[in-house]
């Protein structure tokens, strides 16, 4: 019986010691970066006003007369 007690304790404490080993090591190793976003892109189009319904779009959607392409029909 008491040799019993013994082998139970000593699981139980070898248990308990590699969960412990298991969470030291989780908390030492690093965790991967963040994702970083892409690149912003190098060409921006300036944007401009539609002379009739003033919706903003990029000004090389504009007619020449500075319509939109619903305007301008």
């Amino acid at each position: 019986m008491n040799l019993f007690r013994l082998l139970l304790l000593g699981a139980a404490l070898y248990i308990v010691w590699r969960l412990v080993s298991v969470a030291r090591r989780a908390a030492t190793q690093q965790r991967p970066p963040a994702p970083r976003p892409p690149p912003p892109s190098a060409h921006y189009e300036p944007m401009a006003r539609c002379a009739r319904c003033s919706t903003y779009l990029p000004a090389g959607s504009l007619s020449r007369a500075g319509l939109c392409g619903r305007c301008s029909e």
